[in-house]
């Protein structure tokens, strides 16, 4: 799934004068699932104090979607850049503690 949106942020960097504010919405709403999927499925073992800042994070684009979703083409295209590098290291952390688990 990260693979896939990650793709799809990509994509809508290089359409983004052409999205209409209800696609950045959709496109900010995918991207807050992701991250609450994460939370639910990949920390869920982890101690609830040290999830403060992806929860803090969801809860602040939760409130936010709209104002996200009207920023300038520029401020957008920054957000999108810094969500596409958090969904991959996210991605990325499963998977370093399978090959981690079975390299032991």
């Amino acid at each position: 799934m990260a693979t896939a949106l990650i793709t799809e942020i990509q994509q809508a960097q290089t359409r983004l004068p052409l999205l209409s504010r209800a696609d950045r919405g959709a496109l900010i709403v995918r991207i807050l699932r992701e991250l609450r999927t994460h939370r639910r499925e990949v920390l869920a073992d982890v101690p609830a104090e040290r999830c403060v800042w992806i929860d803090r994070l969801i809860a602040s684009v939760s409130s936010t979607i709209s104002e996200i979703a009207n920023m300038q083409d520029a401020e957008f295209n920054r957000v999108l850049n810094e969500f596409e590098k958090l969904i991959a290291a996210l991605d990325g952390i499963p998977h370093a503690e399978k090959r981690s688990k079975t390299l032991h």
